[in-house]
């Protein structure tokens, strides 16, 4: 199953005109981490939503793996732990929102490979890794809206 089913996926960034071939792993992670930090890949069959991953990287932190395994189901995360810390990472959701969140949901570029590969061969969640449902961990919103995110900015001056 695995050539079969690794060969009808493709990325996609927002930057890209097309979807885009996954030629392996280590070059979708190379080119993930050489685009700004807003451009992460969607990685889905060509014609079809699902299975799906939202693939983003984070300075300093590592990856973020969101995996949707068909239209019903909960997004998952890949962890590396099920033990929480406090939500330091922040996370912009899009321009949407600007969240904290743990640091057991960055991920190594070790852990992003095994996970992936096991998504590209089998379209599923690697079962022996760690995954939490989108709803499972702690999270910290610093704003949400353009009113809440303009009185942020108003009062932290940091550079952003």
């Amino acid at each position: 199953m695995g050539a079969e089913l690794r060969s009808e996926f493709r990325a996609s960034f927002i930057m890209t005109d097309a979807p885009m071939p996954i030629t392996s792993v280590p070059v979708l992670l190379a080119d993930v981490q050489s685009r700004p930090v807003w451009d992460g890949a969607s990685i889905s069959p060509v014609g079809a939503d699902y299975p799906l991953v939202h693939l983003d990287r984070h300075e300093g932190s590592g990856f973020v793996l969101q995996c949707y395994e068909h239209g019903e189901s909960w997004s998952d995360f890949l962890v590396t732990s099920r033990q929480f810390s406090t939500p330091s990472v922040e996370v912009e959701l899009g321009g949407q929102a600007l969240e904290r969140w743990p640091r057991e949901l960055f991920v190594s570029a070790e852990q992003a490979t095994r996970a992936l590969n096991h998504f590209l061969d089998h379209g599923k969640q690697d079962p022996t890794l760690e995954w939490i449902r989108i709803d499972g961990f702690p999270r910290e919103t610093l704003w949400e809206g353009r009113e809440q995110r303009l009185a942020w900015e108003r009062a932290d001056p940091r550079e952003r």
